[in-house]
Order: structure tokens, then sequence, then C-alpha cells
């Protein structure tokens, strides 16, 4: 015989037989209440009493989803609106003329951001810029010619200009763009 205990571990775990619960009405109780099921208690009924009793059969109801479920095929279904088929295609004169607009566009942005980035690391652009940079700062007067790409907002001050790449120093901000600049010109050229 198990223990109450042995039995309630049993009937949260799910494995357990109705007639090992039956006999602790807190059990069946539980049983209830967790998974709904409905344990009548047990009568205990002599062999020689049984003959005599006409068992109630009680109707079978099935607790999980059936087996035999027909699953509905739905076949095409036709959209309510006729669908225009000639405002997704492009004439293929259009598709053309729009590549080589993109290209062009891509062309000159990127062509101008080299020859900016060029210039900017010659110290050119410190002719048109230069004038913004307080004077008590390090400026393009001082020889601090180069906008720093990082600090471009700051050229009002000291922080934003450096020595140009004839003095031996550049910064990495400035080979990077030269160098997306550079790739970016070279493909779209190419196409």
């Amino acid at each position: 015989m198990t223990s109450t205990n042995d039995l309630l571990k049993r009937l949260l775990a799910g494995d357990f037989s109705p007639e090992e619960i039956a006999g602790d009405p807190v059990l069946v109780s539980l049983a209830d209440r967790i998974y709904g099921i409905k344990i009548a208690p047990v009568n205990p009924v002599k062999p020689r009493d049984v003959q005599g009793l006409e068992l109630p059969v009680a109707p079978v109801t099935e607790v999980a989803p059936p087996t035999d479920m027909l699953i509905e095929v739905i076949g095409d279904i036709a959209p309510a609106v006729p669908v225009v088929q000639d405002l997704n295609t492009l004439q293929p004169g259009e598709v053309v003329t729009n590549t080589k607009e993109k290209s062009k566009l891509l062309t000159l942005l990127s062509g101008t951001g080299f020859a900016v980035v060029l210039l900017n690391m010659f110290g050119v652009l410190s002719t048109a810029l230069g004038s913004m940079c307080s004077p008590d700062d390090l400026c393009p007067s001082d020889g601090y010619t180069r906008i720093n790409l990082l600090d471009f907002y700051k050229i009002d001050t000291g922080y934003g200009w450096s020595e140009p790449i004839q003095t031996g120093t550049y910064g990495i901000p400035d080979i990077v763009a030269l160098v997306a600049t550079g790739l970016l010109l070279f493909l779209s050229l190419r196409k």
C-alpha cells in the first residue's frame, strides 16, 4: 500500500489510476479540481453480491481530441477584384533610363565626396572655412588646415582642425572616407 504522500506526488505528476485515489476524499477532490475528473468513491462489493446487481453502463466520452478528424481542404480562391498586370511592369526603355540616372547620380555624389576628402587632406578647404575659427585656438592661420572629419561641427574652435597631410599627419577617419568614396566611385564608374 502506498502512502498518501506518494499518491499525491503521482496525482500531481499525472500518472495515477482512479482506483488508487478513490479511497481518499482529499485526493479525489484534487483530481477533480486539477484534471476535471469525477471519481466516485469506492464502495467495496463482495463477489457474491455482484451477480445479483446490474451495473449501469456509462457512455464513453472522449477526453482527448478525436484522432479521426477530417481536414477540409480549401481550393484556390479567386480574388474579388481582378488584378491589373500593367501597373507593375515597366517598359524596357524606362528601366535603362532609370538605372542610368541612378548610376550618374551615384557617380556624381561619390566623385564629389572623393574630391572633398582629398582636398581636405591637403588643407585646401581651410581657405573657405578657416575664417570661422576663433583666433585664440589652433586655427588654419597657425598651420592647422585639415578639418577633423569626426569633429567637423567644431570648426569654429581648435578641436575641428588638424595639420595637413604634407606634415605627415593624417587620421583614420580621413583614410576610411578616402577609401570608401574611392571604392564607391570605382564601382559606379564600372557599371
